[in-house]
């Protein structure tokens, strides 16, 4: 390893010194440094074996008949932007995602692995890890903690030993995001958990946080464990706290939640803000096609009023830094990987050549490379199991405990009398199954979602093993159940007998491997029927996904019963 990076610094230094020609000159271009925050005009811009050389005002460069000279005519050229946190197999192929990302300058993702780890276990993740490489843009990843609510919800979660390898990787960066409930758990769940993150920190791994609703003395705690970053901050205050603690705070704008509008005033302080990055957490299918990726998010922040050369910091050199990236990529400067984007104006985000490993990518609007074509083991497609089903008995009596929606995302515990008309109006059935082949499920309750007729379910539930089923009644949630098993998983809406919209994602149980457009367009259909028949939420069908993870409080859903997020307490439908 060291006489080749000697070896590639001779032949650089060569290039600089004239005895050798560049692969690729880039004169003309304003460039921008991330660590002056200036742009620069006038520069050129050397490329050597996917390798930057030179940046500077010199033209004066040795070239022979393969040399390749690009005037940027002035435009801006800055670093390949970095997404530090996004879950890739959000509904989408590797393939899509690759695809739709190439055009928006992100040159460098860092990806989540929790989505077929949590079905699929250790496999799970070196499927998804096997397929990265070698595709047209430059991927790592972090190792999933499978954090569930309950150790039944991390029946597959690899041990801590069988994890150790993937971890050393190269292409690993870190543990992927903790839930800081879940650290402080007792017993062997939490003991897990923290095992893996000393083992990370002691790889010089960095470890990933997820610090929704955690403040003062057990924030602080949480950081106690070596947690170096958190993409939850939803208020200035939240940010701030963070940041004073040493952490790198990754401000959301993506399909889960969009916080810049919300923390824009954290810019007009007197801080420093090398520590603030932009991320997507995921993008929807519809976000790609209507948005783009982070590069929405960095129009979003430059609309906001966020200074360009802050902005430009914040989605290349911060991300680096954080993950110990920097001597590759992260900056324009000599030794570093030609990840690069040309753009009209420093206020105007609009990719016009993108560049990676010095090899053009993305220019006149289109495309220049393809995805590598990634595939995946038959079983995989086979993880929707459910034996011998009969449905659980409905209460007739009595007091219930539901789930209370207070918002699209977030659960309150309430109680509601089923023989009480008024009080039980906007309260319809919630049904987990395990769907691994192990004969477990729960009926409880869910109320405010808006439903008014037949049921909706899925298998792309976060951080859980189950199918989860809301509906109105107990034919359409039978034939919910049926049609998920028989497509292999996703989501699908029925009226009584009746199927309205579906949207098969077989792999796991929760990817399409259909091209953007065709999920796109499956989602909008099925969404829009949940709305035509009285569901008020934006994207109702992330409601039903999130009902079973132990990331968003208060109360979840397992195959077992309800889950108090604050103590774990499992609970039963029957209030006593």
């Amino acid at each position: 390893m060291g006489h080749r990076k000697r070896e590639r610094s001779k032949i650089l230094s060569e290039v600089v010194l004239g005895i050798s020609p560049p692969d690729t000159v880039i004169t003309n271009a304003t460039v921008f440094n991330v660590f002056t925050r200036e742009f620069i005009k006038g520069q050129s811009v050397w490329i050597k074996d996917g390798m930057i050389a030179y940046v500077g005002p010199e033209n004066d460069f040795s070239r022979d008949q393969t040399t390749s000279i690009l005037d940027a005519q002035g435009m801006v050229l800055v670093p390949g932007l970095i997404e530090g946190h996004t879950h890739l197999m959000n509904r989408c192929s590797i393939e899509e995602f690759v695809r739709h990302v190439i055009p928006t300058g992100v040159t460098t993702v860092i990806t989540e692995t929790t989505e077929l780890g949590t079905i699929l276990g250790k496999a799970g993740i070196e499927y998804l890890a096997k397929g990265l490489q070698g595709q047209p843009l430059r991927f790592y990843y972090t190792v999933s903690p499978l954090c569930g609510l309950t150790p039944s919800e991390e029946m597959l979660a690899p041990s801590d030993e069988d994890l150790l390898p993937l971890l050393k990787r190269p292409q690993c960066v870190g543990v992927g995001e903790i839930y800081w409930g879940n650290l402080f758990l007792d017993g062997p769940q939490g003991e897990r958990i923290r095992e893996l993150a000393a083992e990370g920190l002691a790889l010089g791994k960095r470890v990933e946080g997820h610090t929704a609703g955690a403040k003062g003395k057990k924030l602080q705690a949480f950081t106690d464990f070596g947690v170096s970053s958190c993409h939850e901050s939803t208020s200035e205050e939240e940010v701030l706290e963070r940041l004073r603690l040493g952490y790198w705070v990754m401000i959301r704008e993506g399909a889960v939640r969009e916080e810049l509008e919300a923390i824009k005033n954290i810019f007009t302080r007197n801080i420093d803000f090398r520590r603030l990055t932009l991320t997507t957490d995921g993008m929807s299918p519809e976000g790609f096609m209507s948005k783009g990726f982070l590069d929405a998010a960095l129009k979003k922040a430059l609309s906001c009023g966020v200074p360009p050369d802050v902005a430009f910091q914040m989605v290349t050199i911060n991300v680096a830094e954080h993950f110990h990236l920097d001597h590759l990529i992260g900056s324009l400067t000599p030794g570093k990987l030609a990840d690069m984007v040309l753009i009209p104006s420093h206020k105007e985000y609009s990719p016009q050549l993108i560049m990676v490993n010095g090899k053009i990518i993305f220019q006149d609007g289109r495309n220049l490379v393809a995805p590598k074509k990634v595939s995946f083991p038959e079983y995989m497609f086979h993880t929707v199991t459910i034996k011998d089903f009969d449905f659980p008995e409905i209460p007739q009596k009595g007091m219930v405990r539901v789930m209370d929606l207070a918002t699209r995302l977030v659960t309150r515990e309430g109680f509601v009398d089923v023989k009480d008309p008024e009080a039980a109006r906007e309260v319809i059935m919630l049904l987990a199954l395990n769907r691994l082949g192990i004969k477990e499920k729960f009926l409880g309750f869910l109320q405010g979602f808006g439903l008014k007729r037949g049921a909706c379910g899925s298998t792309m539930c976060w951080d859980s093993v189950d199918m989860i089923i809301a509906g109105c009644d107990r034919q359409s949630m039978e034939t919910v159940r049926g049609r998920l098993q028989e497509i292999g998983g996703g989501a699908v809406y029925a009226i009584d007998t009746e199927i309205i919209a579906e949207f098969p994602a077989p792999l796991g149980g929760v990817v399409s491997l259909k091209s953007m457009g065709v999920l796109r367009e499956e989602i909008k259909k099925l969404e829009a029927a949940l709305r035509s028949n009285g569901v008020p939420w934006q994207s109702p069908l992330l409601t039903i996904d999130v009902l079973g993870t132990a990331a968003i409080p208060h109360l979840r859903i397992t195959h077992k019963g309800y889950v108090r997020v604050k103590d774990r307490e499992l609970l039963q439908a029957q209030s006593d």
